[in-house]
Order: structure tokens, then C-alpha cells, then sequence
């Protein structure tokens, strides 16, 4: 029996230092919080642009804008941006001949839908912020391409050096809300040999509309 409430005693003395240990043990620190994470969505605008053409109207019907004679073959269409028609006239020109050609930009025009005729002027002759005339025509090897733009002269914008948000610092930008107005005229003079073996020109009158 003796033995019995010793055994009772010590285990009674080692649970309550055992409890009493527990009790001085510091708390446990609370795992810090995980911050939620938000998905950001970035909405794309997508700027859909009402579909122009451009049809030739004269010397040839073309709804594709595309003339051809035993000279030249050339084609033209329209410019757009999310403010409208450009006053900018893409075109290809082929040289169809087994001679060269050359293209007198002096003689070059176009009469605008309200009815004045301009000279007509090239990105490569818009020179910083001034427009430089070319009398000097342009020479395209037989079989040879053209590539570029008309640009009536009434319709260039000057900048003043004041760049766009996308970092773009334009020298001049063109008018919009012009060529689509009405049929317009764009005229080409071109030199080619004759006949004869001598060189003559050619001046090409093409009546077109953008619809």
C-alpha cells in the first residue's frame, strides 16, 4: 500500500510539472497572412474601320483602281486611318515597256473633288518641314517598279515638332475627310520613246472615286 501512494505521489508531482511547463512555453507566433492576388485584366480596344474602295472610273473601268496599256501598268487605292480617307494616294506603277520611262513629277497634278487642282507631291519630296519641289523626273528601268504615295500639296499639315504618346515626331501629317468627297483626278505624265525612236510624252488622266 505504502508503495501503491508513492507511485500516486510521483505521478501526480511529474503531471503537474508537466502542465506547468506547458504553461511557461511562449506562444506560438501566427503565420503571416498570404495577401490575395488579384488578376488584372487589360482590355484591348479594337478599333474596327468601316471598308472603303477605290474604283477607277476613267480611261477604263477598274474597281480595283488598275489601269494597263503597252506603257505602263499602274494601280492606286485608298488610305485610311480611325479618322477617316487620308489625303494620301498609294500606287504601284510598272514599267510594261522594253524601254525606260520616266515620270515628270513637275507635270503631275490633281483636281480635288471640290473642283482646284493642285500640284501633287511625294513623301520622298517632303524634305523636314518645307516641301521641295522635284523638276527632276524619276527614271524606272524596263520591267522596273514604283512604289508610292501622292499627296496633294493644299493637304499637307505642318507639325511644330510636338511628338505623338507613342513617341512619334512627325514633320507633317496629311488632311482627311478630302479624296472621299467625290471622283477626283489624278494626272501622270510620263516620257517614253516613240515610235520613231525619239522621246515623247505622255500625259495619263485617270478619273477615280472612293466609295
Amino acid at each position: 500500500m505504502e508503495d501503491l501512494g508513492k507511485i500516486l505521489i510521483m505521478a501526480a508531482v511529474l503531471g503537474a510539472l508537466l502542465l506547468g511547463g506547458l504553461a511557461l512555453q511562449p506562444p506560438k507566433a501566427a503565420a503571416p497572412e498570404t495577401p490575395a492576388v488579384t488578376e488584372t485584366k487589360t482590355e484591348t480596344k479594337t478599333i474596327v474601320l468601316p471598308q472603303v474602295s477605290l474604283e477607277m472610273l476613267d480611261p477604263a473601268y477598274s474597281e480595283k483602281g488598275v489601269y494597263e496599256d503597252d506603257t505602263i501598268r499602274i494601280s492606286f487605292k485608298a488610305s485610311q486611318t480611325e479618322k477617316g480617307v487620308e489625303s494620301r494616294l498609294p500606287f504601284w506603277f510598272h514599267n510594261m515597256s522594253k524601254d525606260v520611262v520616266a515620270v515628270l513629277w513637275d507635270r503631275c497634278s490633281m483636281q480635288l473633288p471640290a473642283g482646284n487642282t493642285v500640284n501633287i507631291t511625294t513623301d520622298d519630296q517632303l524634305n523636314g518641314a518645307y516641301y521641295v519641289p522635284s523638276s527632276t523626273p524619276l527614271s524606272i528601268a524596263p520591267c522596273g517598279d514604283l512604289f508610292g504615295t501622292l499627296i496633294p500639296v493644299s493637304e499637307v499639315c505642318w507639325f511644330d515638332g510636338t511628338c505623338t504618346d507613342d513617341g512619334d515626331c512627325p514633320s507633317y501629317t496629311t488632311s482627311t475627310g478630302v479624296l472621299d468627297k467625290g471622283p477626283f483626278l489624278v494626272v501622270f505624265a510620263v516620257e517614253k520613246s516613240s515610235e520613231c525612236g525619239t522621246r515623247e510624252i505622255k500625259h495619263y488622266t485617270f478619273r477615280l472615286v472612293i466609295r
